[in-house]
Formats: C-alpha cells, structure tokens, sequence
C-alpha cells in the first residue's frame, strides 16, 4: 500500500515537473517572438497642416477602422480583457501622437513595426499596408490634431493561450503578416493604377481584410466571400451601407454594425466604385477568369 502510494506521489510530481517545463518552454519560446525585431525602413511623407485635410483624415480614419478600435475619440480601449487569452488595449492615438514622429507613425500604420523595432499585435497592418502617402498623411494630420488625453496606454500582456498560439504560429505579429501580404498586393490580386475598378479595389483593400481575409474570400462559418455582394442592386447597396439593413431586412452580425458606423462615410463615387469592383471581381471568379 505505503509502495503504491508513493509510486502515485512520485508520478503526480513527475506530471507537475513536466508541466512547469513545458510552461515554462512556452513562455520562453513566445518571448522570443514577441521580442523579435523587424527591419523596416523610416519611411517620410507630407503631413498637411489644413483643416480639409484634416477632417478628410477623420473620415479617412473612421472608414478604415481607426476609430472603432481605439475609440470614436481615439483615447484608446480595452480591446482584450480574458484571464486566458491575455489583456491587451488599443492605445490613445493622440497620447502616441506626442511621442512618436511622423516617420514612425507611418511606419507602425503600414507596416506594424513600433519605435523599438518591435511588432504592434492584433493591428491590421497587412490591411493598411497599401494606403497611399495622401491618406496616410491626413490620417496621421487628423491624429495630431486630437488634443491629448487620460487615455489609456500602450497594454500587451499575453496569457496562455495567447503564448500557445504564437509558439504554433496561430497568432502572429502584425510585421510578420505584412511580409507575407505584400506578395498578394505585389502579384497584381488588385486592380492598381489607371486599371478598372481600381479605386473600388483599393477600398476594398485597405477596409475589408480584416473580416474577409485578404482575398476578401471570408473565412468559412464566420463570414462570406464579398461575391455576395453581387446579389445586391447599387441602390440595395447603397442602403445597406446607409442603414446596416441587408437583403430582406436582415441585421447581420457586426457587417451591420460596420456598415453603419464606418462605411456610410464612403462618398457617393467611393461606395460605387467599391460596389463596381466587387461585382467585377465576382463575375471574374464565376466565369473562371
């Protein structure tokens, strides 16, 4: 009895061992991931200084999700909160504004890498990565123009779940998964330049990844692929992205949300092109093209 006792005990301890170990190999090996640093470039644009290009920036900002991640005033929120996952906030844009330079800015929109060198997380930079310098610019205009505020700061604290994810390569850094688009935006996926339906395109490209991939392809049981749009009339179009109502009065999870609060501020010719883009891309993908 005293023998088997003490085997159990021995094997409970040689389990807990095993598990520090594996904890603690874990922790070690997503360390070095989040401690990676990234050899991007400082890149320097014009940043106008009037308030046209100011309030465009705002709406610029508004459409591309700037202001639904770190607030509608941009002073930041929580953006993770779970005793697994982790706890992560989307920090005050204006608070940044005062400590990093333009040329830093730009660089952590387009291509996820921070002042230190190291990656920002859960950012959609592989999304932003295509912004031209003109909307960069006012974007980051508007940002400085926002007056400072107790916002909240710079937060990244993974939990276990967040580690285990980036050491199978699950959850990975903003810069890492910029790299890897930049190929997609490089192969000509996008109509660019004097094309067809480039304007729609770049829309599409720089708002709609984030929930529909970067082949706006969705991903299976949580959103379509963005042909489904071609179902929809302009004028159907248009009032589903007035209104968040979709065909057959339907409120959809978050597109609804989405449609309301960032892309009603698409200009008329904006949501046209898009919509043009979309059909175009749909009928190519039907018709095997």
């Amino acid at each position: 009895m005293r023998r088997a006792l003490r085997w159990f005990r021995n094997a409970i301890a040689a389990v807990v061992v095993l598990l520090l170990i594996a904890a603690a190999t874990v922790y070690a090996l997503s360390e070095r991931v989040i401690r990676r640093t990234y050899d991007e470039p400082l890149v320097t644009i014009s940043i106008p200084t009037d308030s046209a290009s100011i309030a465009e920036g705002g709406r610029i900002a508004l459409i591309h999700g700037c202001r639904g991640c770190h607030a509608r005033d941009m002073s930041g929120q929580v953006w993770e909160d779970d005793a697994w996952f982790g706890r992560q906030n989307a920090p005050s844009l204006p608070d940044a504004a005062q400590r990093y330079s333009d040329e830093e800015l730009v660089r952590i929109i387009r291509r996820g890498v921070r002042p230190d060198g190291r990656s920002v997380w859960s950012m959609t930079s592989e999304m932003f990565a295509p912004l031209t310098d003109a909307d960069v610019g006012k974007i980051i205009a508007y940002v400085r123009s926002v007056p400072p505020t107790a916002g909240l700061p710079h937060l990244f604290a993974p939990g276990p779940v967040a580690r285990w994810e980036m050491v199978r390569g699950e959850y990975r850094p903003a810069a890492e998964v910029v790299w890897e688009t930049d190929s997609v935006t490089a192969a000509g996926y996008y109509p660019s330049g004097e094309e067809p339906n480039a304007l729609g395109a770049y829309l599409a490209r720089t708002s709609c990844p984030e929930c529909h991939n970067l082949m706006l392809q969705g991903y299976p049981g949580d959103t379509p692929d963005l042909g489904m749009l071609a179902a929809y009339t302009p004028e159907q179009f248009a009032h589903f992205f007035a209104t968040g109502e979709a065909l057959g009065g339907r409120e959809l999870p978050l597109m609804s949300l989405m449609a309301r609060n960032r892309f009603s501020n698409f200009t008329d010719e904006e949501e046209a092109a898009l919509y043009a883009y979309l059909v175009d891309r749909a009928e190519a993908l039907q018709a095997g093209r």
